[in-house]
């Protein structure tokens, strides 16, 4: 039974969304393989970047582009030692690139500022105005957590220099379930407090990023030996094709198929020095079978095949 991929509005307006990795597996993962001349038509420009694909970059870029300005702004107003803060402007910035990560940006800075009423406020409303996945829903119950850890912290006499192990506890809790800011925060305050002792991981870069889709291909190849006669897919079931290779031979010969028992079961001719032929196999019983060219009534060259039906 063929499977029928449904095509939706994003593999219309982008080319390259047939050649995604999940439909290349479900090619590379059929019972009966596919020829390798196939697939090689398949992932014709698979290399070749499109006009959508170079505008996604282009965004790509000028969003980066905006975080790090944004960035660069906020470490200006925020001022330092011998500069104050410019709050007016801060609140701009943050109202002005409304995004997710400058809301909790804010509340960082107001939960610094020692507002936490204002901080725990503009925390509670931020689900309000963003539409949470259920990770980013997590997320944000580990930073209420966090800043409410955060509170007690700093408002102790002691601060950071004496955590008790219930906080330390719950600060472990975070910084090991949350990969994120949360989780960077908590690490932080456990290391601050000389809790634990950090190293930053080392990541090695992916030795497979230079592989395409055409060296990633398991399915059936041709042979790249002198054999004359190449065949595929082997094992066949409905069809396969017989290529015959003769730099040589330019006169007409016969293809015939031999069941394992020697008898003739088809023979096609064909003339040339290099043609493709067809065979059907729907009607051919399970069981290996020799495909033989013959020529001047001499055997030029064979190859086995396997039928499965």
């Amino acid at each position: 039974m063929t499977t029928i991929l449904p095509v939706s509005l994003n593999e219309v307006a982008n080319p390259h969304a047939a050649k995604s990795d999940e439909i290349i597996n479900m090619l590379e993962n059929r019972i009966n393989p596919m020829p390798d001349y196939m697939m090689e038509q398949i992932l014709v420009g698979e290399d070749t970047v499109s006009a959508k694909e170079i505008l996604e970059a282009k965004k790509a870029w000028w969003d980066n582009e905006g975080t790090k300005a944004y960035h660069r702004l906020l470490n200006y107003f925020k001022g330092d030692s011998l500069t104050l803060a410019d709050e007016d402007s801060l609140n701009w910035l943050f109202a002005y690139r409304n995004t997710l990560a400058s809301q909790y940006d804010k509340v960082n800075w107001l939960h610094a500022q020692g507002e936490y009423q204002q901080a725990d406020s503009l925390l509670s409303s931020i689900p309000e105005s963003f539409n949470f996945t259920p990770s980013q829903s997590a997320i944000h119950n580990d930073y209420i957590n966090y800043y409410t850890l955060s509170e007690q912290i700093h408002s102790d006499t002691l601060g950071i220099l004496r955590i008790d192990s219930v906080k330390v506890a719950a600060l472990q809790a975070i910084a090991t379930s949350n990969t994120g800011i949360p989780g960077a925060y908590a690490r932080n305050l456990l290391i601050a407090a000389g809790k634990i002792n950090y190293e930053e991981p080392i990541i090695l870069p992916d030795d497979n990023l230079k592989e395409t889709k055409k060296e990633k291909f398991r399915g059936v190849k041709e042979s790249d030996d002198a054999s004359i006669l190449t065949v595929y897919p082997n094992p066949a079931h409905d069809y396969f094709e017989v290529k015959i290779k003769l730099d040589k031979f330019s006169r007409s010969a016969l293809i015939n198929l031999y069941d394992g028992n020697g008898k003739l079961v088809l023979s096609k001719p064909f003339n040339g020095k290099q043609d493709q032929i067809v065979f059907p196999a729907s009607n051919l019983k399970t069981g290996f079978y020799l495909i033989v060219l013959e020529a001047d009534g001499r055997r030029l060259d064979n190859v086995k095949i396997e039928i499965l039906n």
